[in-house]
């Protein structure tokens, strides 16, 4: 009887040092009890980067740490995230953290003050930016350079002077005049349709058309096959979205406008008529829907909405202000606020900068041109 009561305390005492252990090293990993469910909860970690980095971290207030970092040992909850850098647009959002799961934070601080530099000198009317975002067309008035041109925009490169980056003329109006010509890219970014009253020029984005082809008996055709091309692309995509519920959102949306990265899409449920353009609608009911996390944002509205081409960000157009957010409708952060033409605002390939066509109301600097607003 005694050696059964001794093996029974034994056994007791294991299991007690056992739990207790259990739970030592529960702890030792970051789970912490919670009150509110009785019971030992696991925690959560938030991984925080920032473009530029060394930002201060805010969570519910306080002052945690800088970017780039790992915060661990967080109670399941969601928290207020605020990232702030001397001399950037503040950031902050709600952030979920789940049990035994790790949510990263991916930041970009746009300059509180943005710096407006002039890229072109001799005018710009009718900028067209091609399809694939990486060529932009418009026609220079008057003067020795009259005629139409193209800038191809490098990747990863300063605007400066690289060579590949120049701006080149394609078409002088020695040969015609261009100079209220309506510009018109191809599907593939190859061509431009350069439209004078009846007559239709299609021109080589590369060279210099010292004999542009008249395609007006043509039109109709090219025009025809330009948008089959384009409908092709946008079916092929458009099938190659696993979810079909989300398959059904972009085939059945009249505005579809995929991020560069193709793992979000922008979409209308309705066309823009002509009545809302011409009477400078802002449009409230664009969405947003990530195809990976399989989730929907409304967008905030706005005249005009595009991509940034990092496929995190919307650039929003206003009256007199272009603001960018993420693409899930917050943190809208204003890049501009002042005169621009036309609504123009086209984002550089590498998302450096944004692009507008201003004037100055001074004897050289009254004619519109193009300027770069800095965006990092």
């Amino acid at each position: 009887m005694l050696m059964s009561k001794r093996f029974i305390i034994t056994i007791i005492t294991l299991t007690l040092i056992a739990a207790v252990a259990g739970v030592a090293i529960l702890l030792a990993k970051g789970y912490t009890f919670s009150p509110k469910e009785k019971r030992i909860v696991g925690t959560g970690i938030i991984t925080v980067a920032s473009v530029p980095d060394s930002a201060s971290v805010y969570i519910d207030g306080h002052l945690t740490t800088a970017t780039n970092a790992t915060i661990s040992s967080l109670s399941p909850k969601n928290y207020s995230v605020k990232i702030i850098k001397e001399g950037f647009i503040p950031w902050e959002k709600q952030i979920s953290v789940k049990e035994e799961l790790v949510t990263e934070v991916k930041v970009t601080l746009f300059p509180a003050i943005p710096t407006i530099y002039p890229l072109t000198f001799n005018s710009v009317l009718n900028p067209v930016l091609s399809p694939d975002g990486d060529k932009l067309a418009y026609i220079v008035p008057s003067g020795k350079k009259a005629g139409v041109w193209v800038w191809t925009m490098a990747k990863n490169q300063p605007i400066a002077f690289a060579r590949s980056a120049e701006p080149h003329q394609i078409v002088t109006n020695q040969v015609n005049d261009f100079s209220k010509a309506g510009l018109r890219w191809s599907a593939d970014s190859k061509q431009i349709l350069a439209t004078i009253g009846n007559n239709n020029y299609l021109l080589d984005f590369d060279r210099l058309n010292n004999e542009p082809r008249d395609i007006t008996p043509v039109l109709a055709t090219t025009l025809k096959s330009w948008e089959e091309d384009k409908k092709s692309k946008d079916a092929a995509a458009t099938i190659g979205i696993v979810d079909p519920g989300l398959r059904q959102v972009a085939s059945s949306s009249a505005i579809v406008r995929w991020s560069p990265d193709e793992t979000k899409i922008m979409v209308r449920k309705n066309p823009i008529s002509e009545k809302e353009l011409s009477g400078g609608t802002m449009f409230a009911d664009f969405k947003v829907y990530d195809l990976e996390d399989k989730k929907e944002y409304s967008l905030p509205a706005a005249k005009a909405h595009a991509w940034l081409p990092d496929s995190r960000h919307i650039i929003l157009t206003e009256d007199k202000t272009i603001s960018i957010v993420d693409f899930d409708g917050t943190n809208k952060a204003v890049i501009y606020a002042g005169s621009f033409l036309d609504n123009f605002v086209f984002p550089w390939p590498d998302s450096s900068r944004l692009v507008i066509i201003s004037s100055f109301p001074t004897p050289t600097a009254s004619e519109p041109n193009l300027y770069g607003i800095n965006l990092k």
